[in-house]
């Protein structure tokens, strides 16, 4: 399983091949699943957290990694595009 150094289990959303999001766990080189919209894998990858404690979401954008984005009531913030 991708855990961090605390022992956190690490989902990742990132661009996959041929314009379609892929969702794994950190560390590992195959996808769990892989989606045509980036709105489906977050949601998919979110879906995974609820049934781990301690679970976290990052996602991939040109500037690397980062957490999953929530909008101001602690929801996640649904991307455009």
């Amino acid at each position: 399983m991708g855990f961090d150094q605390q022992g956190t289990l690490v989902i990742c959303v990132s661009p996959g091949l041929n314009g379609r999001w892929d969702v794994s766990e950190k560390g590992q080189d195959v996808p769990l699943a892989s989606f045509d919209d980036k709105e489906d894998a977050y949601a998919y990858a979110t879906q995974l957290t609820k049934s781990k404690q301690d679970a976290t979401v990052l996602v991939e954008d040109e500037e690397g990694f980062s957490p999953l984005p929530t909008d101001d009531k602690g929801g996640i913030r649904r991307p455009r595009g």
